[in-house]
C-alpha cells in the first residue's frame, strides 16, 4: 500500500480546484551550451501558498489510477505554457512526465492529435517521458498509443535509465528516441569508477542506437564536463538550474546564459563508430571461412554510402561546425573511398574471389581507416 500524508479525495480537491501547477526545469545543449528545452514537472500549491512535494502525492495519484486525470487536466496547461514560450524564445522543446495509465486508452492521445491538429504546439517540441519502472509487462494497446504518438512526431524519452532490469529490453520493444540516465548514477559519477563506468557505456550504447541521451541531476561542473566528454548532449540538474516557475523560466531563458559547449565528445564517438564500422565489414569477411557461399550474410549490415553511416551522419550533421578547419576538411575524400572500399570488398566475397585478393583488401581498408582515425585525432588536438 502506498503511505501518504495526503488523502486521494485531497488530491481530487486540487484538481478541482486548479491547485496544480507546473514548475520547468532547463535543459542545456552540451553542443551549443544555450537552453533548449525544460521538463515540465507537477507542483501542487495550496491557497495559502504552501507546496505539497511530489512524493507526498504522485505515487498514490498512480496507485489509484487518478494519476491519467491528473495527467489530462495538465496537459491542457502545458499546451497554453507552451504557447507563451515559444513566442518569446521560439524552438523550445518541453518534456511531460507521463505514466502507462495514461496509454491504457486513447483519450490522452486524442489530447495530444487535437493540440498539433489545431496548430497549437509544433509535434516536434513535445516530449512525453515514460520511467522505466512504469514499463514492465506487455500491453498491446500502449504499444499500439506509442506507435500512434511517434508517427505524429512527439518523441518518446525513456526516464531514470538504468534504473531495473528491463531497460535493454523495453528500447528493442518500443519507439524511444531518447533515454535519459538516472540522476543517482549521474551524481555519483565523481566518486566512484564504476558508476563513471556505467553511464559512459550507457552514452555509448545510447549513441549507436541513434537515441538522443540526456543526463539530469547533474549538480556540479566536474560531472557536467565529464559527461560532456563521453558524448552525452544534453544536461539538466541544479548546476544549471532547480526547477522554475513559468514567469521565472521566461526571465531565466531571457537573460541568455550560457554552459561549456564542445563537441570534443561527440567527435570521440565518431571515431568509434568508424572503427565498429571497419571492425563489421572485417568481422564478415572472416565469417566466410565458417559459413557456405550461399548462406554467407554480413553481421550488422555496415551502411554502403558514406553519409548513413553514423560516422557521416556526424561529419555532415553538427560536425559542420568544423568546417574551415584543415583535419575536417580532408575527412571528407578518404572517408567516401573508405567506403567505396569497403562495398568493393562484400562484393568480392560475394562473387568468391581468393583469400589472397581478400586479404590485399582487408588491408587496403586497414591503411586507409588509418588516414580517417588520424584525421579525426588531428582535428581532436585542434579543438581541445
Amino acid at each position: 500500500m502506498i503511505k501518504s500524508t495526503v488523502t486521494l479525495q485531497e488530491i481530487e480537491g486540487a484538481l478541482k480546484n486548479d491547485q496544480f501547477l507546473f514548475y520547468y526545469q532547463p535543459k542545456v545543449s552540451m553542443i551549443t551550451g544555450e537552453i533548449i528545452g525544460a521538463e515540465a514537472l507537477i507542483r501542487w500549491q495550496k491557497q495559502n501558498g504552501t507546496i505539497v512535494p511530489p512524493s507526498d502525492f504522485i505515487p498514490l495519484a498512480e496507485s489509484s489510477g487518478f494519476i491519467s486525470e491528473i495527467t489530462k487536466a495538465m496537459f491542457q496547461k502545458l499546451i497554453v505554457d507552451m504557447v507563451i514560450l515559444n513566442d518569446i524564445e521560439g524552438d523550445f522543446t518541453v518534456s511531460i512526465n507521463a505514466s502507462t495509465k495514461d496509454f491504457d486508452d486513447s483519450i490522452f492521445i486524442d489530447h495530444i492529435r487535437r493540440a498539433i491538429e489545431g496548430k497549437q504546439v509544433n509535434p516536434n517540441n513535445i516530449e512525453i517521458e515514460l520511467t522505466e519502472s512504469s514499463l514492465l509487462g506487455d500491453n498491446n494497446a500502449i504499444s499500439t498509443n506509442f506507435s500512434t504518438l511517434t508517427d505524429m512526431d512527439v518523441s518518446l524519452v525513456m526516464d531514470d535509465f538504468g534504473t531495473g532490469f528491463s531497460s535493454i529490453d523495453m528500447l528493442s520493444k518500443l519507439p524511444f528516441s531518447t533515454i535519459k540516465l538516472d540522476q543517482g548514477v549521474v551524481s555519483r559519477m565523481a566518486n566512484s569508477e564504476k558508476n563513471q563506468l556505467i553511464v559512459e557505456s550507457s552514452i555509448r550504447m545510447g549513441h549507436q542506437l541513434g537515441l538522443n541521451i540526456v543526463a539530469e541531476g547533474i549538480e556540479s561542473e566536474e560531472v557536467y564536463l565529464a559527461l560532456q566528454n563521453s558524448g552525452c548532449t544534453i544536461a539538466q540538474g541544479y548546476w544549471i538550474s532547480r526547477p522554475l516557475p513559468l514567469f521565472d523560466l521566461l526571465e531565466f531563458v531571457a537573460q541568455k546564459k550560457s554552459w561549456p559547449s564542445t563537441a570534443v565528445g561527440l567527435l570521440y564517438m565518431a571515431q568509434l563508430d568508424h572503427i565498429h564500422w571497419r571492425k563489421s565489414i572485417i568481422d564478415g569477411v572472416l565469417s566466410i571461412n565458417n559459413r557456405s557461399k550461399s548462406n554467407f550474410n554480413f553481421r550488422g549490415k555496415p551502411e554502403s554510402d558514406s553519409e548513413s553511416c553514423m560516422l557521416g551522419k556526424w561529419y555532415y550533421g553538427v560536425g559542420r561546425k568544423f568546417s574551415g578547419i584543415s583535419p575536417y576538411d580532408e575527412l571528407e575524400k578518404p572517408h567516401r573511398q573508405l567506403h567505396e572500399l569497403g562495398n568493393a570488398l562484400i562484393a568480392a566475397v560475394e562473387k568468391g574471389d581468393s583469400k589472397k585478393e581478400l586479404v590485399d583488401m582487408m588491408r587496403d581498408l586497414s591503411k586507409l581507416s588509418g588516414v580517417v582515425i588520424k584525421l579525426l585525432q588531428d582535428l581532436e588536438s585542434e579543438i581541445i
